[in-house]
């Protein structure tokens, strides 16, 4: 029932239900009275004189019991709306105290009338909302602690080594020219990976803050996708994978910014070198046309991803190897990037993996359109 009812129903019960009452109590008042007092009579001829003691005291009584069954009905009405809508109403001015106060943890019910039942489910939802909120700001502050605890961990390693390989060039433990190459192309490599991560870090915070430039040409999709995985055949040969790509010869075009989806495919197919399991492997690379778009499909033989770290893998700083003492370097941002910058483009990307069997990464792109001899 809604309040303005209630209301209505108050109102009517405080005038009904008294003039009700009181004519019948008149009624009996008047019948009892001249049962006990049978001398007096109201007679038309000779009138009621209000100064008859008997009169005055029938007044009185009719007062009393008339001011008597005002108070009770008042009294009856203040409880039932007291009891439905003032009871309510503290509950609710209680969990605003709790919430004005930081406890997001007290649950605003209401049971009462209609508009308060809305009022308490809005600052219920909003409760939650602040909860949520509040929640994921103290995992994004947890995440970033864990991020400089972290690169300092995965910057210390590869700085470890590059210490350890130049006091051999030093000392004179490389001493032949293969030794010198050897560590030389070590330190190398190890550098290259610290830039990866500082200028991971770099990416990730233009992205966040919304400062990436983004330089959008039109772009022939699945040949762009071709000539990225053309330039990790020799890395695929080193890991000892093989390559195999599945692309239509079809000309599908959309406004990309190359540079930025190259760091996307290229953090995918490293990725699959990364986790690549012992023996030879493979990487699959399928291009499609889908409805206002395109679906390139990466997928591997490798290590795979277990089915409680799969929904986690494009958060920020996600590590699904929770130990650090791990060979394979990363702050847990590619993926996350990946995510950022398809999303910029307006697409979508998603993995389906089997812990042990391999992973399944695609790509969306929307607003590709087919080229046909040379014209769109």
């Amino acid at each position: 029932m809604s309040i303005k009812k209630k209301l209505l129903i108050s109102a009517l019960i405080m005038t009904v239900i008294p003039a009700v009452l009181i004519i019948v109590l008149s009624a009996l008042l008047v019948g009892v009275f001249l049962i006990i007092h049978p001398e007096v009579s109201f007679s038309p001829d000779n009138g009621i004189y209000l100064s008859d003691p008997y009169i005055v005291k029938l007044i009185v009584i009719w007062g009393i019991m008339s001011l008597a069954v005002v108070l009770v009905t008042a009294v009856c009405v203040q409880l039932y709306v007291g009891r439905s809508i003032l009871i309510p109403l503290g509950k609710i001015s209680d969990a605003l105290w709790h919430l004005k106060n930081g406890d997001l943890n007290y649950e605003f019910s209401c049971s009462g009338d209609r508009e308060l039942r809305e009022i308490s489910l809005s600052f219920e939802e909003l409760r939650l909302r602040l909860q949520r909120s509040v929640r994921k700001n103290i995992k994004k502050d947890n995440d970033r602690r864990m991020l400089i605890v972290n690169i300092s961990h995965d910057i210390k390693t590869p700085i470890t080594s590059i210490k350890g390989y130049i006091e051999g060039i030093r000392d004179g433990i490389a001493d032949t020219p293969e030794k010198q190459r050897h560590y030389l192309n070590t330190i190398y490599a190890k550098a290259e990976a610290i830039e990866q991560m500082v200028e991971n870090l770099s990416i990730y915070s233009k992205l966040e803050l919304g400062k990436m430039q983004y330089n959008r040409t039109k772009t022939d999709v699945f040949e762009f996708l071709r000539n990225c995985a053309d330039e990790f055949c020799i890395d695929l040969q080193n890991a000892d994978m093989d390559l195999e790509i599945d692309i239509p010869d079809l000309h599908i075009t959309a406004m990309l910014d190359k540079e930025k989806l190259r760091r996307v495919f290229s953090n995918i197919i490293t990725n699959a070198i990364k986790y690549k399991k012992f023996g030879r492997g493979n990487l699959k690379i399928f291009g499609e046309i889908a409805e206002n778009g395109v679906v390139m499909t990466f997928s591997d033989s490798g290590k795979g991803i277990s089915e409680s770290d799969l929904p986690s893998i494009f958060d920020e700083f996600y590590r699904a190897d929770p130990s650090r003492n791990t060979t394979i370097e990363g702050n847990g941002l590619g993926l996350s990037i990946c995510k950022k910058i398809i999303a910029d483009h307006g697409g979508k990307i998603w993995a389906r993996s089997k812990l042990g069997t391999g992973t399944e990464i695609s790509v969306f792109l929307p607003n590709a359109v087919l080229r046909k001899g040379g014209q769109e």
